[in-house]
């Protein structure tokens, strides 16, 4: 009894998983745009990061974006090394 009820849940799960992708392609998505207007007001937006390359080697930089048009307007990468 306990595993039929079991398989009716998960049946129903992926039936409404399925209806929720059906919904997903059917209904229309508008892409994210830059905002155009005269204010300077986060305008731009910086993002950096990192990672570790090995025991001893790490990789860092960033990067600046212009939200207003979306070109990268300023972009730097480095590796770092020590040795023991």
């Amino acid at each position: 009894m306990k595993t039929d009820i079991f398989t009716k849940t998960l049946l129903m799960i992926v039936a409404a998983l399925l209806l929720m992708n059906l919904f997903a392609g059917i209904l229309p998505v508008e892409k994210a745009a830059a905002q155009k207007g005269s204010e300077e007001i986060g305008r731009y937006q910086i993002t950096s990061w990192a990672a570790q390359a090995g025991a001893f080697t790490h990789h860092n930089g960033y990067y600046i974006i212009d939200t207003t048009t979306g070109k990268v307007v300023d972009r730097k990468a480095e590796v770092h090394g020590s040795e023991k």
